[in-house]
């Protein structure tokens, strides 16, 4: 069981899923491919398919306070303009269609937080992230449409986050960002924080979250160990190296294999299909041992 006792109606679905499966896969603004786009229902539903627990989606809030499934920064990828949606009011947004993989125009529009949520309603677990500027208006409309057991609000441990959470009366499922021991310290120290697990990262295969022992002192605590495979570029290390691309080329236990050593509960990648296989196979070893 991940969390305190007396939030277990909140984190009752995320506790039954990793007791069934011990090991959660979550699916990087879903699974986009052709004429599928990132951070839309299609690709959440593929990411699904695939094999995932747990959708990671990004947000994005408006000129005028509508929420959208976008990742800031993607503009150019996704619409092939330099524009910036932070700016844009949302019958701007309304007006903008995807630019596919082939750099094809679709008829795919932006889509709000509303309708995902609407949408995957006692379905499955999903990733807020890159919204803790507004949890607000986020938790608004996780209330609205009554997903409150199957929302993981991500964040950074800043005294505006913490102050919400604290202050607000429905507990809502939180996962800081840690680097060090030391975040770990201050994360441990919260009070009246529905904490159900932590992000880490380890850059050098020296830092503190590379080391299994460490890693062992988060799950001591009753919070789930969330480790990134993604391979962002060719310099970015979330864990080390230990990523989607080294398992791929190198070999699954190159990567990912040491990522499951280490003891992470949620693995988040790029490639579900992939690394679905390779998990089961990994447990069912574990289990002969």
């Amino acid at each position: 069981m991940v969390g305190q006792e007396r939030y277990r109606s909140i984190n009752q679905r995320l506790n039954r899923l990793l007791e069934e499966k011990k090991v959660l896969l979550a699916v990087h603004r879903g699974s986009s491919a052709g004429n599928i786009i990132e951070n839309t229902i299609p690709a959440y539903i593929a990411s699904l398919k695939m094999g995932g627990d747990i959708l990671e989606a990004d947000v994005v809030l408006s000129k005028d306070k509508n929420i959208y499934h976008f990742h800031s920064g993607m503009e150019r990828k996704n619409f092939q303009q330099n524009i910036d949606l932070q700016t844009y009011t949302s019958s701007e947004i309304d007006q903008l269609i995807y630019v596919n993989d082939n750099l094809e125009k679709t008829t795919y529009p932006v889509e709000k937080l509303e309708t995902t949520l609407n949408y995957f309603k006692g379905k499955c677990l999903i990733n807020i992230d890159r919204g803790w500027n507004f949890f607000p208006e986020i938790c608004k409309l996780i209330e609205k449409t009554q997903t409150t057991d199957q929302i993981l609000l991500k964040g950074p441990l800043t005294n505006e986050v913490l102050a919400f959470l604290q202050e607000n009366p429905v507990k809502y499922m939180f996962m800081p960002k840690v680097s060090t021991m030391k975040d770990l310290e201050q994360v441990l120290a919260l009070e009246e924080i529905n904490v159900v697990g932590v992000e880490i990262k380890a850059v050098k295969e020296t830092d503190e979250f590379f080391q299994k022992e460490n890693i062992q002192k988060i799950k001591e605590q009753q919070l789930f160990v969330w480790v990134n495979a993604l391979t962002m570029d060719d310099q970015k290390k979330l864990f080390a190296g230990r990523d989607d691309n080294r398992s791929i080329l190198e070999g699954e236990e190159k990567g990912w294999g040491v990522i499951l050593a280490k003891g992470a509960n949620v693995i988040q990648t790029d490639w579900p299909a992939l690394l679905s296989d390779y998990l089961k196979t990994w447990l069912n070893q574990q289990r002969r041992l």
